[in-house]
Parts: C-alpha cells; sequence; structure tokens
C-alpha cells in the first residue's frame, strides 16, 4: 500500500519545473537590471564624447580666430616694409614656399580637410524609439512568472536596441572628431608657420 504522504512522480516533476521556473525568472530580473545599468553608462559615454566634440569647436574655432588676427598683422607689417622701403617691388617677397600665397593656399587646404562630414548610418530593423515586442518566453505553465519573464525580455531586447544606436552615434562621433583633429593639426601647423614668419619680418624692420 503506497504511503500517502510520499510525493507522487508528478509532484516531483511540478516542484522541479517550478524551481526552474524561479531561477529563470530570476535571471530575466538580472538580465533587465544589467541592461539598464549598460544603457545608463552608453548614455554618459554618448554624452561624454559629445561634450568632448564640443571642446575640439571650441579649439578650432580659437585657431580661426587666431589665423584671421595673423592675417590682419602681416597687412600691417606689409604696409611697414613699404614705408620703410623693404618692399619696394612685388619680387622682393616671394609667394612661393613661405609666400602670403603659399599661406593661405595651405590653410585652405586645412580648413578643407574631412570638412564633408560623416554620414550618420541606421541598423536595419530597428528605429530609436521602437519598443521590442514579446512572444520571447513559450507559456507553460500560463502563470504571472511567464508573463514577467516575457516582459523582462522585451525590456532587454529594447536595450539592445538603444546600444545599437548609441553605439552607431559613437562611431559617427569619432569619425567626426578625427577629422576635427586633422583639421586642428593642420591649422595649428599653419598658424606656427605664419607666427615664425611675422616675428622674422619684425625683427628685421627693427634692424633696418
Amino acid at each position: 500500500m503506497a504511503n500517502r504522504g510520499a510525493p507522487t512522480e508528478l509532484s516531483q516533476i511540478e516542484l522541479q519545473a517550478n524551481a526552474i521556473t524561479d531561477a529563470t525568472l530570476e535571471a530575466t530580473r538580472d538580465m533587465k537590471r544589467m541592461a539598464a545599468e549598460t544603457r545608463e553608462m552608453g548614455a554618459a559615454t554618448t554624452q561624454n564624447l559629445h561634450r568632448q566634440g564640443e571642446q575640439l569647436d571650441n579649439i578650432e574655432s580659437n585657431l580661426d580666430e587666431i589665423n584671421d588676427d595673423l592675417h590682419k598683422a602681416e597687412k600691417h607689417i606689409t604696409n611697414m616694409e613699404k614705408c620703410c622701403g623693404l618692399c619696394l617691388c612685388p619680387c622682393a617677397r616671394p609667394d612661393g614656399v613661405g609666400g602670403t600665397k603659399s599661406r593661405n593656399s595651405k590653410w585652405r587646404a586645412a580648413q578643407s580637410v574631412n570638412n564633408g562630414g560623416t554620414v550618420t548610418t541606421q541598423p536595419q530593423g530597428y528605429e530609436k524609439g521602437q519598443v521590442a515586442k514579446g512572444g520571447y518566453v513559450k507559456k507553460i505553465t500560463n502563470d504571472a512568472r511567464e508573463d514577467e519573464m516575457d516582459e523582462n525580455l522585451a525590456v532587454v531586447a529594447d536595450v539592445v536596441g538603444d546600444l545599437r544606436m548609441m553605439a552607431l552615434d559613437m562611431g559617427d562621433e569619432l569619425g567626426r572628431q578625427n577629422e576635427k583633429l586633422d583639421r586642428i593639426n593642420e591649422k595649428t601647423t599653419c598658424n606656427v608657420e605664419r607666427v615664425h614668419d611675422a616675428e622674422a619680418r619684425t625683427n628685421k624692420l627693427l634692424n633696418s
């Protein structure tokens, strides 16, 4: 005669199924929490990257202002050279290497370095703000735990889509910043050359 207090095979299976369901539910909760933390870190990184881009914009703008000031200074030096008789004919200051036209040409080249902009790409099959649909969990017990698991996985899928957009945004921003750095490097070189040339011309005027 069977012991009524002993668990039957069916009840053992049910206990195992419940244990697995509980463990799976907890795993999806962990996934949801980690996904949310990752999205926050990605958003912070993207924000910092854009702030860095703004700083590079300011640096490039300052270089443009310096170039304008140097251009004005060169005009004043040229007028002083004429007054002092140091520039009596157009050939007195060649426009070849180191000349005004050459420097202006270099500046225009620096200004146009990778200045076409970067085309922003969009991942196929996902658009920003799109909410992932459910249907990730095959219903077996049809209880609230399975519903929560499905909701958690939908949130994770939504976060993955956001992370893809962030990755593309960061890639595009890094590309733009690399182009800015190239322009900044070229403009800095041009400005340094103009400063050295203006200094040499000024010293020549002072010693004349």
